[in-house]
C-alpha cells in the first residue's frame, strides 16, 4: 500500500510540474516545434493565430474590423484595386444586365412574309432600365462590360394579330445574327387575335455585342399590333 500510495504521489506532483510548465508558456509570437498547439489573440498583429508548435505550422486569421489586410477589388477595366479597411464591410457585387420594355405601343408591318425584321416600326418605342454594363437603343441590349459572360434573356411579347389567319414569329439577334433555336410563334384567327410568344436563352455576349428581336409574319405586306413586353438580360 506504501509503494502504491508512493506511486500515485510521484504521477501527481509530475502532473502538477508538467500544468506548471504549460502555464508559465508566454502568449507565442513565432513558431517553436513542442507538442503544443497554441491560439493566440495577439493586439500587437490584431488577429488570431493557430500555431502546431510540434510540426511548426502556423494559421494566422486577420481581424478585418481592425487590421490593415490588403484587399483587391476588380476595377471596371479588369485590373484590381487596393481597398482600404474599413471599406470592406462597405463592398457591393452589382452583376451585369439590364431590361428594355415597350413603352409605347404600335403597329408593325411585314415587308416581305417570312422574312424577319427588327420590331421597331411606326409609333413603337423602348425605354431601357435597370442598365449595368449595357446602354440600350431602341429595344437593343449593348454590353458594355470589359469581359465576356454569361447571360440569360427573357423575352416576353404581347402581339396582336392583324388578320383572320396569320403566323406571327419572333426570334432572338445577337450582333445582327439570328438565333434560329428561340423561335416562338403563334396562329392567329378570326376569334384568337391576342398572345404572348416569347423565350429564355442563354447567351455569352462579349464587349460591344448586343442583342434585340425581330419578328415576321407569313404574307408579304402583313401587320401585327405590339401592345408591350420587356427583353431582360441578367448574368449567371
Amino acid at each position: 500500500m506504501k509503494k502504491l500510495l508512493l506511486i500515485l504521489m510521484l504521477v501527481a506532483s509530475g502532473l502538477i510540474g508538467y500544468g506548471q510548465k504549460i502555464a508559465d508558456l508566454t502568449r507565442a509570437t513565432t513558431a517553436t516545434k513542442t507538442d503544443l498547439l497554441i491560439i493566440d489573440q495577439s493586439d500587437a498583429t490584431k488577429g488570431i493565430a493557430i500555431q502546431h508548435l510540434f510540426a511548426g505550422d502556423s494559421l494566422f486569421l486577420p481581424d478585418l474590423a481592425t487590421s490593415d489586410v490588403t484587399v483587391l477589388s476588380p476595377t471596371s477595366t479588369g485590373g484590381t484595386k487596393a481597398l482600404a479597411t474599413e471599406d470592406i464591410n462597405n463592398i457591393v457585387i452589382t452583376e451585369s444586365g439590364g431590361m428594355a420594355y415597350v413603352s409605347t405601343s404600335g403597329t408593325q408591318t411585314i415587308g416581305t412574309g417570312g422574312t424577319f425584321e427588327r420590331i421597331n416600326e411606326g409609333a413603337i418605342a423602348y425605354t431601357g432600365s435597370h442598365l449595368h454594363d449595357f446602354t440600350h437603343s431602341d429595344g437593343r441590349l449593348t454590353y458594355t462590360g470589359t469581359n465576356t459572360k454569361h447571360f440569360t434573356v427573357q423575352v416576353s411579347y404581347n402581339i396582336e394579330g392583324d388578320e383572320t389567319a396569320q403566323l406571327v414569329q419572333i426570334q432572338l439577334y445577337k450582333d445582327g445574327a439570328l438565333i434560329s433555336a428561340t423561335n416562338d410563334q403563334h396562329d392567329y384567327t378570326a376569334v384568337d387575335t391576342d398572345d404572348t410568344v416569347g423565350f429564355v436563352w442563354l447567351l455569352e455576349i462579349a464587349t460591344g455585342e448586343y442583342v434585340e428581336v425581330h419578328g415576321t409574319s407569313d404574307t408579304n405586306g402583313d401587320t401585327f399590333y405590339l401592345h408591350n413586353g420587356s427583353m431582360v438580360i441578367s448574368q449567371h
